[in-house]
């Protein structure tokens, strides 16, 4: 295996289960959870954000809830705390944001920083980023006529939140660090 950063360790084996049953990358899981919670499982962020994935009660988990248990629900703080639970919730999410709501985009490199960048902030903030708009279809109509370094680029300058900015260049710089 590779030398994988030794908080990451304990939480791969999970991220591999969980990117194959959602597929998604697994990397991907490990890279967000990086940038999200630095392999902490009670992190909790201001918004309020819960666990390894930082997940949003209201907003990500109830459509992950939807697509895991079949009905939303409000997930509580105790339960996005466990590891399995909130992996399988960040990974449904990230399932979602790909096979969903970004999945007009064509280029999967573009729609992985699109997914990237939705995870932090919505997919209605990055179609804004393109259309001033939340509707993704005329801003994927965009997307796919750029290349994913273009993509890259335009969502650090014109994403509405700084912290969103920010997170794209965090969880790319991290990616490599996951990869077989």
């Amino acid at each position: 295996s590779s030398a994988l950063p030794k908080r990451a360790e304990n939480f791969r084996n999970h991220s591999e289960r969980m990117s194959k049953k959602w597929n998604v990358p697994a990397p991907l899981i490990l890279a967000i959870m990086e940038t999200e919670s630095s392999f902490n499982p009670l992190a909790r962020s201001h918004v309020p954000a819960f666990g390894l994935m930082q997940i949003v009660p209201g907003s990500a988990g109830r459509d992950a809830t939807a697509l895991v248990y079949g009905r939303e629900r409000l997930l509580t703080a105790q339960e996005l705390y466990q590891v399995d639970t909130n992996i399988e919730m960040g990974a449904a999410y990230l399932h979602i944001l790909d096979q969903r709501y970004l999945r007009a985009i064509t280029n999967p490199q573009s729609r992985r920083y699109c997914v990237i960048a939705a995870y932090n902030t919505g997919a209605g903030n990055v179609a804004r980023a393109f259309t001033g708009k939340n509707a993704v279809g005329p801003a994927a109509a965009i997307i796919n006529r750029m290349t994913p370094a273009q993509v890259f680029d335009h969502l650090v300058k014109h994403l509405p939140f700084q912290e969103t900015r920010d997170y794209m260049h965090k969880v790319t710089r991290a990616l490599p660090t996951y990869m077989a």
